[in-house]
């Protein structure tokens, strides 16, 4: 199939990559299967029972009606619209879908050219080095052991006084996203973004991400658990053409917050999980020290 490009995006059936200006678009399997059955058919209606059939085929989906609303919502935010907004896909009440853009099909690309390398190619040298001699038995076999044993316990010393002086990590736990948009289809979305922004806290130095599972529990008596030095609670809610993220980082118990408001238009949901990073590392990093007195 050729490739199909509409508004400055460029779709590849094939492979299912959506690409703009040159930069990847992330799409998931149900919001492109909806995007290809929009596609085939540019300006028409595509109703929901021939799309649940598309999406879901040969599956008994109970949420039907929810799955195509968040499958409509999450390609809508990869294509940087709104419902209120739409500029590509048009909601038909209680009926479907119509794709309201042009579509253009593409002639075929040849694929990349495979640049290989040859494979070096070891031999043994045995037959060309001479074997090595035999050497005689040292008298004072014990002391390169004791020159050991001396440097590895100097190295155990200086590596005790590093640890004793570095500030101790801190520890954090994510809650997952409240989500008080009124619209359900938005638990996808928040669900997802909890789990992109932990991924973000666990790769980050300075930061130890504390799993669910390790939170303790009073009284429990199950594997051991810890107590984390911060917590994220984080709700999202919806103003106008905008959504708000507020966020509050405070101790395990809930003491000491540390408060931060982000708007965030629809098509800047997909990078906003850096800025919520970046709030909570830059909250649970030690406060340089300041200038000495004279």
């Amino acid at each position: 199939m050729s490739r199909l490009a509409f508004g400055g995006f460029e779709l590849d059936p094939t492979s299912g990559e959506l690409w703009k200006g040159g930069e990847r678009v992330p799409l998931q399997d149900q919001p492109l299967r909806l995007l290809l059955c929009l596609l085939e058919r540019p300006g028409q209606l595509v109703g929901r029972e021939e799309l649940q059939k598309r999406i879901w085929p040969g599956e008994i989906h109970v949420g039907f009606d929810d799955g195509l609303n968040a499958a409509a919502w999450r390609l809508r935010q990869a294509l940087g619209e709104s419902s209120e907004q739409p500029r590509f896909i048009e909601t038909v009440p209680r009926k479907g879908y119509r794709f309201m853009g042009e579509v253009t099909p593409l002639p075929g690309r040849p694929p990349q050219p495979q640049v290989s390398f040859p494979v070096p190619v070891f031999r043994p040298l045995s037959s060309v080095l001479p074997l090595p001699q035999a050497v005689a038995p040292s008298r004072r076999r014990w002391v390169p052991w004791v020159t050991s044993l001396l440097v590895m316990a100097l190295l155990g010393v200086l590596a005790t006084r590093v640890l004793a002086t570095r500030p101790p990590v801190p520890v954090v736990a994510v809650s997952l996203l409240r989500n008080e948009t009124g619209d359900a289809a938005v638990d996808y979305f928040a669900a997802a973004l909890t789990r992109q922004v932990e991924e973000d806290l666990a790769a980050t130095k300075g930061v130890t991400l504390l799993p669910p599972e390790r939170l303790s529990r009073p009284g429990g008596r199950d594997s051991p658990r810890l107590a984390p030095d911060r917590v994220l609670t984080w709700t999202l809610a919806r103003r106008g053409a905008v959504y708000v993220l507020s966020l509050r980082l405070s101790d395990a118990r809930g003491q000491q917050p540390r408060e931060q408001t982000l708007e965030v238009r629809p098509e800047a949901l997909r990078e906003v999980h850096q800025q919520v990073t970046a709030f909570v590392v830059g909250q649970t990093q030690p406060s340089p020290p300041g200038p000495r007195a004279p």
